[in-house]
């Protein structure tokens, strides 16, 4: 990898900061009487921040050796020290949306019935006759997609557990049963009609905010709030000062194939001006809310070191657990050393200085006075 000589000069400034007494006198904490004709000496307070990352090679599949001399970190414009590379457990807050005003799209799939023959096998003529499915359905796709992160946890991970619609509700702490939270999602699974998704971010991060190990939010949401008393720049502020790797799954494209599939029938069997075809206006204008939505869930991500998950169908999206766990399994803590000081924002980028290997961290991250 080549540096900038913006870079390279940061680099020689940092080196030779580290090594000056001063700088070395800060760190331990001691304090030095100037001697007459002395300039003041400045103590410089350092506190270790750990932020987590992930690698990748040039085929796309986790770095699993990843070492300190491999990244090279940048800080409000200023090179850092990486004091070491960490293997932890995770504090995962999984958060289910259960928001159901627009219909029971997200129970699971539906039944597509097409025209028949007296005889023989059903023909596609085009538009097929949607309807859902009447038989109930045994487990939602939410509560499939939770009882399978749940199982797949690792030995040392502990979960939580929030799900959200006509209220926000924390229906399991934290705890490394694996039966305990399964026995939760059970009992609690409630589904509603409203939706308070800037509430359950702002549950989640606060939650998290001061677990050990590596934090981690995974969100199974449309990105759609009507309902919620926080403001949705609060949410993210909050999702921001936790530092937590938050992992969406959207729904975005299992709805809108749900929806689409209900339009198309609706379309071209209703009358302008009838309730059926004042629902197929509910249902378009839904649509566009949703992939407005999902662009401000995928700068949820990215922002927070994570990524957008857009599931296919019902039976991806029950399966991204698999997914999820693998790359969080890969997942490695940083550590480096910045200066301690009054709460505020700090910038930061992660280099890869591995030939053909790319990373992937958060954008910020919070220092607070102690």
């Amino acid at each position: 990898m080549r540096f900038s000589r913006f870079e390279l000069t940061g680099i020689s400034c940092l080196l030779f900061a580290l090594l000056s007494p001063a700088a070395l006198l800060g760190q331990s904490g001691r304090k030095v009487q100037p001697k007459p004709g002395d300039s003041p000496v400045v103590r410089v307070e350092t506190v270790e921040v750990l932020i987590p990352v992930n690698a990748y090679d040039e085929n796309g599949l986790n770095v699993t050796d990843l070492k300190p001399k491999d990244l090279l970190i940048v800080e409000n414009g200023e090179p850092r020290t990486i004091t070491d590379l960490r293997r932890e457990p995770a504090s995962i807050v999984i958060v289910l949306d259960l928001g159901n005003g627009i219909g029971t799209f997200k129970n699971g799939a539906s039944s597509v019935y097409y025209e028949r023959d007296e005889e023989g096998p059903p023909i596609d003529r085009g538009a097929p006759v949607w309807a859902k499915r009447h038989d109930i359905v045994a487990r939602p796709a939410s509560r499939e997609f939770a009882d399978n992160f749940v199982k797949g946890l690792g030995p040392e991970d502990r979960v939580a557990l929030i799900q959200y619609s006509d209220r926000v509700e924390l229906i399991q702490d934290f705890t490394s049963d694996r039966d305990e939270a399964l026995e939760a999602l059970k009992a609690k699974y409630r589904i509603g009609l409203k939706s308070r998704y800037f509430d359950a971010l702002a549950m989640a991060a606060d939650k998290v905010r001061n677990q050990p190990g590596r934090r981690v939010i995974v969100l199974l949401s449309d990105g759609i709030d009507n309902g919620s008393k926080t403001s949705r720049r609060k949410a993210m502020d909050a999702v921001a000062r936790s530092s937590a790797t938050v992992m969406v799954v959207g729904w975005e494209e299992v709805l809108r194939n749900e929806i689409l599939a209900a339009i198309k029938w609706r379309s071209s069997h209703d009358t302008q001006g009838t309730a059926l075809s004042k629902r197929v206006k509910e249902l378009r204008e839904f649509l566009s809310e949703l992939e407005e939505a999902n662009y401000e869930l995928a700068d949820l991500a990215k922002d927070n070191g994570g990524e957008l998950i857009s599931p296919r169908d019902f039976d991806h999206l029950t399966g991204t657990p698999r997914d999820i766990l693998r790359e969080l399994g890969a997942q490695y803590s940083l550590a480096f050393l910045t200066e301690r000081g009054l709460e505020s924002e700090h910038k930061i980028n992660v280099y890869s200085a591995r030939k053909g290997m790319s990373v992937r961290s958060r954008k910020t991250y919070y220092v607070e006075e102690q």
